[in-house]
Formats: C-alpha cells, sequence, structure tokens
C-alpha cells in the first residue's frame, strides 16, 4: 500500500477564494499532489481563479483515493489534476477523469542543467517508464547520468539509495523523488516547471468544455431490450495496468458527446467497450439513443453510406 508522510506538512485542505466556489457555472477542480508539487499548484491556481473553481488536496494515493470518494457523495468535480505515481493510482481507481501533469523534455532538460551546477554525478528517476530521449541528452553535452525508473514509494526509495551507494550526488525527478534525495543526503532538484502545470489546467479545462457541450434533449420512447447495451464496465476482467488504464479511458470518453473510434484485433472486445461507453454516457437510458451494434463488413462498400447516413 502507499503511504508518504509528507502531507503531514501541509494544511486539511486549501479552498479556492469564495467567488470562484460560488459561480456555479465554472468547471470544478481538485489537484492532488504532495511536497513540492503542492507548492507549484497553489501558486498556478490563484491564475485560473476566473476560469474554474479548484481545491487543493494535500494527500497522495489510498488516502487520496478515501478523501476524493467520500467528497463526490455530496460535491461535484469535473476533473482531478496530479501527476506522477500519485496520477497513476488515482487513474486506476476514480471515475471521474484524472488529468496527469507531465514534465516536458525542455523541464528535464533544465533540471539536468541545474544538477550539473551542483555535481557532475548525477542521476535521474522516473515514474515506470525510463526517458529515451535521456541517451541522445548526454551525447550532445558529454553527460553521464544514472537512469533508473520505479513504481512504488518504497521502490523509489530503493533506487534512491542504490544511486547513493553508487556515488551519485544530484537527484532529479518528481517531488517524491527529491524529498526522498534529501532525506538520503543528496540534492533533488525537482523537474516539473510552472508552464507545465498550467498546461494541465489547459488540458482539464479543455476537456470540460469538450464533456458539457449540450446534447439534444428531445423525447425518450421505451426501447426494445435488443437496442440497450447489455455490458458495462464491471464485465472487462482483469486488475493489470493496462486493463486499469481502459476503464479510466471508457469512463472518460463516455461523458462526452463526441464519436468514439475504437481500433483492435478481431477478438479483443471493441464492441464490449462500445457497450461499456454507452452504458456509462448520459445514452445508457435507451430512449431517444438507443445502442446498434452494425456489422459494417457484412455491408456492401455501394449501400454502406446510405445504409449508416440515410
Amino acid at each position: 500500500m502507499f503511504h508518504y508522510d509528507e502531507t503531514l506538512k501541509y494544511p486539511a485542505m486549501v479552498r479556492p477564494p469564495f467567488h470562484a466556489r460560488d459561480n456555479q457555472t465554472q468547471p470544478v477542480f481538485w489537484t492532488v499532489s504532495m511536497s513540492r508539487l503542492f507548492d507549484l499548484f497553489r501558486d498556478i491556481t490563484v491564475e485560473f481563479d476566473d476560469r474554474a473553481s479548484i481545491e487543493l488536496i494535500p494527500l497522495g494515493f489510498e488516502e487520496a483515493v478515501a478523501h476524493i470518494r467520500e467528497k463526490l457523495q455530496n460535491e461535484r468535480c469535473d476533473a482531478v489534476i496530479s501527476a506522477g505515481s500519485n496520477a497513476a493510482y488515482l487513474k486506476s481507481r476514480l471515475s471521474i477523469p484524472v488529468i496527469t501533469a507531465k514534465a516536458s523534455g525542455f523541464d528535464v532538460m533544465q533540471a539536468l542543467a541545474r544538477a550539473r551546477k551542483i555535481t557532475p554525478e548525477i542521476g535521474l528517476i522516473n515514474y515506470q517508464e525510463p526517458l529515451r530521449e535521456l541517451e541522445e541528452f548526454q551525447q550532445t553535452f558529454g553527460l553521464t547520468i544514472m537512469q533508473r525508473t520505479y513504481v512504488t514509494v518504497e521502490d523509489a526509495r530503493a533506487q534512491v539509495n542504490e544511486m547513493k551507494a553508487s556515488g551519485i550526488k544530484a537527484i532529479v525527478g518528481a517531488g517524491l523523488i527529491t524529498d526522498l534525495a534529501e532525506e538520503a543526503g543528496m540534492a533533488g532538484v525537482f523537474v516539473y516547471s510552472a508552464a507545465s502545470i498550467r498546461q494541465a489546467f489547459e488540458d482539464a479545462l479543455d476537456l470540460t468544455r469538450a464533456t458539457q457541450l449540450e446534447t439534444p434533449r428531445g423525447r425518450h420512447y421505451p426501447v426494445p431490450d435488443k437496442l440497450r447495451a447489455k455490458h458495462g464496465i464491471g464485465e472487462l476482467r482483469g486488475d493489470s495496468d493496462h486493463m486499469q488504464s481502459l476503464r479510466q479511458t471508457i469512463m472518460l470518453y463516455a461523458k462526452s458527446p463526441a464519436p468514439v473510434l475504437i481500433e483492435g484485433e478481431t477478438g479483443t472486445g471493441k464492441e464490449l467497450v462500445a457497450q461499456a461507453i454507452h452504458a456509462e454516457s448520459q445514452r445508457k437510458g435507451g430512449g431517444a439513443h438507443p445502442f446498434v451494434a452494425i456489422n459494417c463488413g457484412a455491408i456492401a462498400e455501394s449501400l454502406l453510406e446510405s445504409e449508416l447516413f440515410g
């Protein structure tokens, strides 16, 4: 289980100015972050006060999930904004969209440049996947950088200790990594920039605009069972990272009225995913929006357009 005591240094909650929360027409975002990222979220939030109602939640992992699930019983939230391992954890466990703030290549270069001013013995620890661009960066600038990845907090701590034993004196990474580095007596260089956090807020606003588009409010009529989606998201089996990501994607796109293209090999469950999206959407009751499955491969190409569009 994830747990990180760094959350204790922050107040229980940081709420936006009253005028922002009082505006019911604004999108509602909750940021979930700890340590240095919390400070950056707090600084950037004020720039979006006139465009969204934003609340900062200084929690992580299971504590954040429990807190958000409780809040959702009585409050509305259009998207959660987080980063790194915290964002991945939230995505796999929440039914609302989670926007992941991502450090850009320029962020990484700037952080490595700051680390180089401290020491030539530099390490970089990234969540889950290594940075493929790092090798080219090392060749261009003549730097030798040890790179490691992590999944859990315990894993991150082990990677930091390994780097320390290898002679690394400065580690580039997210807030969790930099805190662990300083805890181990090394320099921690924070990788995120204000620009990357602003982009995450813009992504959340774009998502909200897409999902809040008005759909026609026509009359609803009874629909035969054969025109209803029979399968929901609960029938998607498996707990792998790919399946958890798929469930999150289904929940995300189900909130939008836009068309969705689902691709995959024969037998991978494309129609099951389509039915799950329909079942989680506002169209799930049938009425003016029944679920109709059509085998396009069985329709002659010359008739396909007229069959689908009249």
